[in-house]
């Protein structure tokens, strides 16, 4: 998964990311691993050469100066696309540099309208090319229906479409398709209140934190960050909370493996069956699937952490390629190919 972080000018988008990397960035970009106790206790148990959390990769993309022309802005906006997740970065404390007082509210309905202008543009293009080369008819609906949306301010992530039409108007790749996790830079021990943002929050999670004071946690051992975030007043290490943010905002969820070799978290949407969680560990195994044998997480630590208890209890299950994956299974796949 790749994740653009945007955000007006000032709102600490780079702080963010140096809270992200945990002395593993470089620059404006970050790999964010997705911290898992159930991944640490496994691993703990096979003591496996390899432990590898599930991570994802975000990029801070910078905002234009004020005053910029109408095609730069353009030009930024393209840069944009490509990212399955856009953490949407707003500020909440003061600052001196800036010289203004902080309004997260009007920021993010800058940002919403900058977005919706954006895919209305590509849209408005689209027909116009048309003229030449006409569209097909699942196509002039698909974008039609795009624009009665956009123009009474429903980004296109909230609009229902027919598989024919999702797959038509995926290779416009517009902005308001993507999913948006919200964060909010705050002040330290700020009450602020996510509710202040009202109801053009819609369907989005919102983040709260100081990005400052969760920089300072990331550059800690990963021993000593979880304790020195409660002291702060966190919700926990930045790459902790934002990545659970993230997943859930997405709608993944986890499952493990486990071995000599490797512990290992391998993410995937959420009502994936066993032969399409199959694929995630390698195309191989997806196509040879034969069965999966399946123990949750918290059935394996009741039963002593021991596999042969599980099986005898009957809480290690032999599923087939229909079996929807549940977060947190530990999963053996047999294949043959």
């Amino acid at each position: 998964m790749e994740a653009r972080i945007i955000g007006l000018k000032g709102c600490g988008k780079t702080t963010l990311v140096a809270a992200l990397a945990e002395g593993r960035g470089e620059g404006h970009i970050a790999t964010v691993h997705v911290g898992d106790p159930r991944v640490r206790t496994l691993s703990e148990i096979f003591q496996p050469k390899k432990t590898t959390f599930a991570e994802f990769k975000v990029q801070e993309v910078a905002w234009p100066e004020a005053g910029v022309r109408k095609g730069e802005m353009e030009r930024y906006l393209d840069s944009l696309a490509g990212g399955q997740l856009y953490l949407q970065v707003l500020r909440a404390f003061h600052s001196d540099i800036l010289g203004e007082p902080a309004h997260p509210e009007s920021d993010l309905e800058e940002l919403d309208r900058e977005f919706l202008l954006s895919d209305l543009i590509r849209i408005e293009r689209a027909f116009e090319r048309a003229k030449k080369a006409p569209l097909p008819e699942i196509g002039r609906k698909a974008l039609t229906r795009c624009r009665e949306a956009l123009e009474s301010e429903v980004p296109l992530r909230e609009v229902e479409f027919d598989e024919g039409q999702s797959t038509f108007i995926r290779g416009y790749q517009f902005l308001t398709l993507v999913p948006q996790l919200l964060l909010v830079n705050t002040e330290s021990d700020s009450t602020w209140d996510p509710a202040a943002l009202g109801a053009r929050v819609r369907e989005r999670h919102v983040v709260a934190f100081p990005f400052p004071d969760a920089l300072e946690v990331a550059r800690l051992s990963a021993e000593e960050q979880a304790e020195y975030a409660v002291a702060l007043g966190l919700p926990g290490p930045a790459a902790e909370v934002v990545a659970q943010a993230a997943f859930s905002q997405l709608g993944l969820i986890s499952f493990l493996t486990t071995g000599s070799d490797e512990v290992r978290a391998w993410p995937i949407r959420a009502g994936e069956t066993a032969r399409e969680a199959a694929g995630a560990v390698h195309s191989d195994i997806q196509r040879g699937f034969i069965r999966a044998e399946v123990v949750a997480f918290t059935d394996f630590m009741s039963h002593g952490a021991n596999m042969k208890a599980c099986r005898d209890a009957g809480v290690l299950r032999i599923e087939g390629k229909d079996y929807v994956v549940a977060d947190g299974d530990i999963i053996n796949f047999r294949f043959n190919v």
